[in-house]
Parts: C-alpha cells; structure tokens; sequence
C-alpha cells in the first residue's frame, strides 16, 4: 500500500488587531444578532437592492440607445462596445448578490461575447441588443432566482447565439 503523509495542519487564531478591523467594536453589531438587528440589517440590504434596481436599469437604458444608434452609425460602435462591456461586468458581479442569478448568467454571457473586442459589426450589436434585453426583462419583471425552463432555455440560446456571432473580433 501507498500511504500519501497528510500535511499537517496548523490552525492560527487571527490576532485581536484584526478582529477589532473587521467588526466595529463600538458601533457594530454583535456576532449574535437581536431579531431587532437583523430586521434592522434587512432593510439596509432591501434599499442596496432597490438602488442596484434603479442604477442597472439606468445602464441598461443608456446601452441599449448606444447600441441601436451604433447600428445606423459605424463611428459610434467602438463606445456602444465599451459601455456594454462595463455593463456587462457591473450586472456580472452584482446580479447573484441581489438574488438574480439568471440576470447573472446572462451578463456572463454578453461580458464573454465582448472581452477583448473594441468595436463590432451590425450582427454583433444585434446580439448584444439581445442580451441587454433579457436582462432589462428579468430585471423589469423581478425574476429572482435561476427562473423557470422557459428563462433557462433563453440563457441557453444566448449563449450559443454570441458563440456563433463571436468572429470576427475587431
């Protein structure tokens, strides 16, 4: 038999320095919340919602007239790609912490489609206009959680719509 050695492991406490840093001894909350506390600390996280709901569909908004003028007007798709792209990566990174994972997805999707790209093509808009409209769907009608089979299937094909769109990157 051969027997792998386990490495040992060594546990280290974190040192008072840092536990004073990460919680806020004077006015911060206690490790074991009063139901006062955590009513208290949902609504903090209610309003951060609402104003990341606000602040996308602005986003979304604004890339989405990008885009649409970027399609009658070459000289304008280099910026429709780098406000998108932003986009992209915003709605990414945020959109599972406020309970839209499929809105998530989705961004993954259009962040995917446009890495590295510095302009793109009238079919490339169109399917980045696509992308931005799903995600101004979900966010319109507040599908939370991954969605039912009909929202799956139109991640799905998002997804391969931007794969076959991909080329030729400029």
């Amino acid at each position: 038999m051969n027997e792998q050695k386990l490495p040992k492991v060594q546990i280290i406490p974190p040192r008072t320095e840092l536990k004073q840093r990460a919680v806020n001894f004077t006015k911060g909350f206690d490790v074991d919340l009063a139901p006062e506390q955590l009513e208290e600390l949902e609504k903090v996280v209610q309003r951060s919602s609402d104003s990341f709901v606000r602040s996308i569909g602005h986003d979304l908004t604004e890339s989405r007239q990008l885009v649409i003028d970027a399609i009658g007007n070459a000289d304008l798709r280099s910026a429709a790609v780098e406000k998108c792209a932003d986009l992209a990566y915003s709605t990414k990174a945020l959109g599972g912490t406020f309970d839209y994972p499929l809105m998530t997805q989705i961004a993954k999707s259009l962040e995917i489609f446009l890495a590295g790209r510095t302009t793109a093509n009238r079919r490339q808009l169109m399917v980045t206009q696509l992308h931005i409209d799903a995600i101004y769907v979900i966010l319109a009608s507040r599908v939370t959680g991954f969605g039912t089979s009909i929202e799956q299937a139109t991640t799905v094909a998002l997804a391969k719509l931007a794969a076959r769109y991909a080329e030729p990157r400029e």
